[in-house]
């Protein structure tokens, strides 16, 4: 049975919540924009490594239509992918095989700085400071 990984806190969770909305990778979110009202819980399915839709897909959903719900990562994410999930918006991600679960909170850890802003306002470390 899938188990579900917290991005921010690391624990392993049942599957229990079925996602209300879930979205394939390949769908243009800017020409066809979801309807988000009451859902709480969207799937963005990774089908293979190279392909990083589902990440701007993420992106979309909170930083333009405000999306606060949960973001759940399925399909075929890999643990090195697990730090650029978090910052993109992505809460979960859901494993297939919960022997994985260690290799993402690795992931998770993998890195320091990011030079790209994240959606949860994390800084960046090489960010230009205004003089006022």
């Amino acid at each position: 049975m899938p188990k579900l990984l917290d991005l921010n806190s690391g624990q392993l969770m049942d599957l229990v919540p079925e996602a209300d909305l879930v979205i394939a990778h390949d769908r243009d979110l800017v020409a066809e924009p979801p309807e988000l009202e009451g859902v709480r819980i969207i799937e963005l399915k990774l089908p293979q490594f190279k392909d990083g839709r589902a990440f701007s897909q993420a992106r979309l959903l909170r930083s333009r239509f405000g999306f606060t719900g949960e973001l759940r990562a399925a399909g075929h994410p890999i643990p090195d992918q697990a730090f650029a999930l978090r910052r993109v918006g992505f809460d979960s991600v859901e494993l297939v095989d919960a022997a994985r679960a260690e290799a993402f909170r690795m992931g998770l850890k993998a890195y320091r700085f990011a030079y790209q802003r994240s959606v949860n306002g994390e800084a960046i470390p090489f960010q230009r400071q205004t003089v006022a």
